[in-house]
């Protein structure tokens, strides 16, 4: 372990070792593997550039055989696999009803316009369904032409003048779209907007009361999931519907869990309970369009006032981000004023389809306030409170520290379950309620060893170095310049992002994109398109950016991805753990890294190298639980080498 050759290592055994004896298959199981196997070669037969895929065909029958046997599976099927055809195939002749959750709405998508309309085509009695959360459908109701321009905010001002031509502009876009999904505008949709014109299901009047039921959007997507063999959602609003005991969904005895690697986070925080002066606010104004200026409507709003006050000065001031005394009986207040308030809309008359309409926006999220702060007023043993700083408002959180059980109890016992994900992370199984479910990794198909080089500098100070900085600053601008840009450069901090990017910009010739100046969606597609461009991005980026070919040449690292002291979920976790550093850091950090490092290679095709600019990955006795988790490639400290692989690649036509 005193080297960087991969040769010497002395890997550690995983937490979670996979399952790799053989299970006995009955003909059913049999049966349903070759008709797995003929739908994945008839898909296949529909792309562009048909081409063999022995691990895609090794997963497509782990995965039928999972469903056949009804037997859960978690599957680690590395990148270039084609991990969304393979269960989509199996998925097709299961014969049962299945449910597929992404971690986001980017692969939702995806699976709905690109992988599922493949296999669809090979099946055609086979159907899908896309649904997302009501947030995501216009309201008709809040939308009716004569008050498109007096839609109230959260806060109870009314629509600026431009946001009022965005609701114009979406009222002229609803004459031709049937779904209403605000995800197909074709400009891009102001936050306050969006809240106008949407409702949550707490606000929503319901298909049997409101005027426009038998047209909403949001119930018709509802009717094409239920009639669908399978519906694809967003683990947000599948989360919901646990939450809600199995209301929001159609019944469903399979599910597949996409991008599984986040769904016990998901799952840690949409379990949980959220409450913020914002929030207090928008129920104060939308029971005071009901009530007008009474009391009880005042007795909430002055309390979010003074919650606020109290949140900033124990985030900013004192540096805080848990509760303290004064704020837990801030909250207490608040739940007592808000429990006044719900007391007094019961007892309010309400007359007519306008009046009725206001009262349901009012009681139906102050109710869910209500539950909310039950929770957080008297948080169970696994749960955790914590302060979280989003845009203008500070919110008070609570999350599940181990949302395993709670998952065994609402959701394994009705379904079988598959996971998968490009890197699953040490203790997944256990972290989302099947400890003892088989375990399946799947290697890449790409040839990393040749490909691809792992690079950690052989002379980087120490972070805590006052000159740490500045040599990762130098580092940078070598390997960008040999690169001739081409390169995403991951951080674990915005703050040193925004630094070094501003430092290396000034020293390279190549143009330099930042997070946070453009949307997300436009900073990769320039990425993609100007092949000379660099990228620096911190958190979302490490993963689900898929930028193959000559855009992208180098991935680098400012350090290796432990989580900061402060996080409060992650410091309940370490409490709770036998073995904190091992349990807790390790599986967390090398399954972050595996994605960063994981944005490199994305076709057969691609060559590059990650540069890690932290030398614990070369020198600490840890180390080998991240190459464990990383793809074979080889590995150098000789900075020569790296500089003459990359320049080489620039000037390479057929790159």
């Amino acid at each position: 372990m005193r080297t960087f050759d991969p040769d010497d290592d002395d890997v550690a055994e995983p937490l979670d070792a996979p399952d790799t004896a053989p299970r006995p298959a009955g003909p059913a199981v049999a049966r349903a593997v070759a008709a797995a196997r003929r739908r994945l070669d008839a898909a296949r037969a529909h792309l562009p550039h048909r081409e063999d895929r022995p691990e895609q065909d090794a997963l497509v029958e782990v995965v039928a055989a999972a469903i056949a046997a009804q037997r859960s599976a978690v599957i680690e099927a590395g990148t270039g696999v084609g991990k969304s055809l393979a269960y989509l195939a199996a998925a097709a002749d299961a014969g049962r009803r299945a449910v597929v959750v992404t971690a986001t709405k980017n692969l939702q998508d995806q699976l709905a316009d690109r992988d599922a309309p493949l296999v669809a085509a090979t099946a055609p009695a086979w159907t899908t369904a896309v649904l997302k959360g009501r947030a995501n459908y216009v309201c008709r109701v809040r939308l009716r032409a004569d008050v498109a321009d007096q839609l109230p905010l959260d806060a109870g001002e009314d629509l600026p003048r431009s946001a009022s031509a965005q609701v114009r502009r979406i009222q002229t876009w609803l004459r031709s779209s049937p779904t209403g999904d605000l995800d197909e505008l074709a400009f891009e949709l102001d936050g306050r907007v969006r809240r106008a014109i949407t409702v949550t299901p707490a606000e929503c009047l319901g298909r049997t009361t409101c005027p426009e039921g038998s047209t909403c959007y949001a119930e018709l997507a509802r009717d094409r999931a239920g009639a669908a063999d399978l519906v694809i959602v967003n683990a947000h609003l599948y989360l919901a519907h646990l939450a809600v005991g199995a209301g929001i969904l159609p019944d469903h005895d399979l599910v597949i869990i996409d991008e599984a690697h986040e769904f016990p986070e998901i799952a840690a925080e949409l379990l949980g309970a959220s409450v913020s002066p914002g929030r207090l606010r928008a129920v104060a104004a939308a029971a005071r369009a009901v009530l007008g200026a009474v009391e009880a409507v005042d007795a909430v709003a002055g309390v979010a006032e003074r919650l606020q006050d109290a949140l900033r000065t124990r985030l900013t001031v004192a540096r805080r981000n848990d509760l303290d005394e004064g704020l837990t009986q801030l909250l207490a207040a608040a739940r007592e004023a808000a429990t006044l308030l719900a007391g007094a809309l019961r007892e309010s008359p309400q007359a007519g389809e306008r009046a009725n309409a206001r009262f349901r926006r009012a009681a139906g999220p102050l109710a869910q306030l209500l539950v909310d702060m039950r929770r957080l007023v008297a948080p169970g043993d696994g749960d955790v409170a914590y302060l979280t700083e989003r845009e203008r408002d500070i919110t008070v959180d609570l999350a599940v520290v181990d949302p395993g059980p709670l998952l065994a109890d609402t959701l394994w016992p009705g379904v079988t379950g598959v996971l998968v994900s490009a890197t699953i992370p040490d203790g997944l199984p256990r972290a989302v309620g099947l400890p003892g479910c088989d375990v399946v990794r799947i290697a890449s198909p790409f040839d990393y060893r040749h490909n691809a080089l792992l690079y950690v500098p052989p002379d980087l100070p120490a972070r805590t170095h006052p000159r740490a900085e500045e040599a990762i600053i130098d580092e940078l601008v070598t390997l960008i310049t040999a690169a001739g840009g081409r390169t995403l450069a991951l951080f674990t901090n915005r703050a040193v992002m925004a630094r070094v990017a501003a430092a290396v910009a000034e020293r390279i010739e190549t143009p330099v994109l930042v997070q946070g100046r453009l949307s997300r969606d436009r900073l990769i597609r320039r990425f993609r398109d100007e092949p000379a461009t660099s990228l620096f991005a911190v958190t979302s980026f490490w993963q689900g950016v898929d930028v193959p070919g000559r855009s992208l040449h180098l991935v680098t690292i400012d350090r290796l991805p432990f989580g900061v002291p402060t996080d409060p979920l992650v410091a309940a976790r370490r409490q709770r753990a036998q073995h904190p550093f091992v349990e807790v850091d390790l599986p967390r950090a090398t399954m972050l890294l595996a994605q960063g490092v994981g944005r490199l290679i994305r076709s057969t095709t691609d060559r590059g190298v990650v540069a890690v600019l932290d030398t614990r990955l070369a020198d600490a006795p840890y180390r080998t639980h991240f190459f464990r988790r990383l793809p074979p490639m080889r590995r150098t400290r000789d900075r020569d080498q790296v500089v003459s692989f990359l320049t080489t690649l620039d000037s390479d036509p057929d790159e």
